[in-house]
């Protein structure tokens, strides 16, 4: 009889040890979610005023300068498609959708895609998705130069939708 008890208890205990990876990976995962949505408590400086809209011109080797900032809440983006390193938010009136640009700085400069905006993103300012918390908080707030190589998403690049045939 305690052989069979025996069995019953290591059945059990293969079922606890699942129960309490999957518990931890819940728990993992709330506490990168909380850490990434917690905000700042350092005191909030008054910003430079930022320019108003501009039109956008022909893409170039015009460079402007631009405020960055840095985001680390994942999700999916006002494109469609989920937060990924390489993507940034910007006024679409500024630099539309789909638009890639070149950021020159010492930190997180490189090529990036424009493929979310913000409600607090107006004028001359990205928002650059980084997906470490401390990593966000140590870019903080800067200028940085801007070229845009490609204006919004090319032609080739949008999907038609067709009326299926019979």
């Amino acid at each position: 009889m305690p052989k069979k008890l025996f069995s019953h208890g290591r059945r059990y205990l293969g079922i606890l040890r699942f129960f309490v990876v999957i518990i931890g990976f819940v728990f993992a995962v709330h506490i990168t979610h909380r850490e990434c949505a917690r905000v700042n408590p350092s005191p909030i400086r008054e910003a430079s005023p930022v320019p108003d809209a501009v039109e956008p011109q022909p893409a170039g080797n015009s460079e402007e300068v631009f405020q960055a900032t840095a985001y680390c809440i994942s999700g999916i983006t006002k494109s469609g498609v989920p937060t990924t390193p390489g993507i940034i938010a910007a006024d679409p009136e500024v630099i539309p959708l789909g638009s890639m640009i070149y950021v020159e700085s010492p930190l997180m400069g490189g090529f990036y895609q424009v493929m979310d905006t913000g409600k607090a993103i107006k004028g001359k300012i990205i928002d650059i998705f980084i997906p470490s918390y401390e990593a966000c908080i140590n870019f903080g707030r800067r200028m940085v130069k801007v070229r845009v190589l490609r204006y919004g998403f090319e032609e080739n690049e949008k999907k038609e939708v067709r009326e299926p045939t019979e």
